[in-house]
């Protein structure tokens, strides 16, 4: 839920951003939404691969830290263009572990693949879109920036809680 919170955060409010804070044009703000969502499609791909490698506890471990960097680096990076390579890199950030939470949850219900499911990605990503408009009123408050400095403290709260998570049991016969 934490994951979608920041996520569904950056795209709907990546363009006022560019456009209110950065002061660029509403083409440039649309190629960072773009940038943003192209990170994500790697991030997906590339959490994968590191859950091979290192375990999905520790890949959903690393996509926290990575996102706060990332996204301080978007947040503080003056100008219309060069932010844009944080934008990818936030997307990617933020999404390398979004395939390894839903295999976690299966694995951690594994007489229940439905319920995993359910949690993982209609309860999480609904969680993320429920609390988009409390982040509206964070803009209206104190512009798209502030929207962003909060970005920046969401994934903390990822990594503390992914400390909890342990690997979960090798299945019987698997």
């Amino acid at each position: 839920m934490v994951r979608s919170v920041a996520f569904f955060g950056a795209i709907t409010f990546i363009e006022l951003f560019w456009i209110r804070h950065l002061h660029s044009g509403r083409g440039v703000a649309g190629v960072a939404l773009a940038c943003f969502l192209v990170g994500g499609v790697a991030g997906t791909l590339l959490g994968g691969r590191i859950a091979d490698r290192v375990g999905m506890v520790r890949t959903v471990q690393l996509g926290g830290l990575a996102a706060v960097p990332a996204l301080v680096a978007l947040r503080l990076t003056p100008g219309t263009l060069l932010p844009l390579v944080f934008a990818v890199l936030a997307g990617l950030a933020l999404n390398v572990p979004f395939a390894v939470l839903v295999k976690l949850g299966q694995d951690y219900l594994p007489g229940r693949p439905g319920t995993a499911a359910g949690v993982t990605l209609g309860l999480a990503v609904s969680i993320g879109g429920l609390i988009a408009p409390a982040l509206g009123a964070a803009a209206q408050a104190y512009g798209p920036q502030g929207v962003f400095t909060i970005l920046c403290a969401i994934p903390v709260l990822a990594v503390l809680l992914g400390l909890f998570l342990t690997e979960p049991e090798p299945s019987p016969g698997g």
